[in-house]
């Protein structure tokens, strides 16, 4: 007859102590969502009101995915376009006026001030053109409304010309771009030329990543992030004959700031 100890079914060999479980486990060869650990989320020129339509929804789709914290949010910058603000020749044709622009841009920006209550901005080229242009006037600076103030920026919105982002295993810095080296490989150069990993943004045309291990023993990377403008508005026909036209997409920086990774627009709405 069958007792009960017979009854209980065959658990196998005894678990593997604690110690050689963990010994058997390799690192992931890629950082992906599932292994991400600190994240950083980086937006990438946005040129408001000239930006792409679907931006926020595919920069809230890459925050999701990456998991990334309230407090990471980066934007290197040129975040409103300011057209009316540049010293080139407008569009004759152009939809905007400079009020109806500025209005245009502050409906906009009101949507990711909801969405990202706290970033870190770059100052930019972009972001400075009513100023140069009222300096250029002789207009003294007590004279002009803060930028900030204009756009209806929260508290938690901060710009600086870099920031050091002092992540856990490798600080790195962002600025916009507009400055120091550029060209095709200007993501390779800038991180040289600092001496610290960098990202930044402005050449719209020419993303990218390089790793760079130099013979002093510094381990470093460049990230160019892209864009995230409408190639088709009016406000970028300067752009219409170039070979190379602009790369639209934003950049996350994983593991605690030693993965760059660029994440290109992936066709919401049915956009290329």
């Amino acid at each position: 007859m069958l007792g009960e100890a017979d009854l209980v079914p065959d658990a196998g060999p005894a678990p593997a102590p604690p110690s050689e479980i963990l010994e058997s486990r390799t690192a992931p060869a890629i950082h992906t969502s599932k292994t991400r650990g600190e994240a950083y989320l980086v937006i990438s020129d946005l040129q408001v009101p000239f930006h792409l339509p679907n931006a926020l929804a595919f920069v809230n789709e890459v925050r999701r995915e990456f998991n990334v914290h309230a407090d990471n949010i980066l934007c290197v910058g040129d975040e409103v376009d300011n057209l009316f603000g540049s010293m080139f020749p407008k569009d004759p044709d152009g939809t905007h006026t400079p009020t109806s622009e500025i209005g245009a841009a502050r409906d906009e920006l009101r949507r990711w001030y909801a969405a990202f209550p706290r970033m870190r901005l770059c100052v930019s080229n972009h972001g400075m053109r009513w100023a140069k242009k009222a300096s250029a006037a002789e207009i003294p600076s007590q004279m002009i409304r803060a930028y900030q103030e204009i756009i209806e920026a929260p508290d938690g919105w901060r710009w600086q010309d870099r920031w050091l982002i002092n992540a856990s295993k490798r600080p790195f810095q962002m600025e916009h771009g507009h400055e120091g080296a550029g060209g095709m490989y200007a993501y390779r150069v800038k991180a040289i030329e600092n001496g610290i990993s960098t990202v930044f943004g402005h050449l719209h045309a020419n993303p990218g990543i390089a790793h760079v291990n130099t013979a002093g023993g510094q381990s470093l990377w460049g990230c160019c992030a892209g864009s995230l403008i409408d190639a088709s508005a009016y406000a970028f026909a300067y752009n219409r004959r170039d070979r190379f036209k602009p790369w639209i997409g934003c950049a996350v920086i994983l593991d605690g700031g030693t993965t760059p990774l660029l994440v290109p627009y992936h066709g919401l709405g049915g956009r290329p």
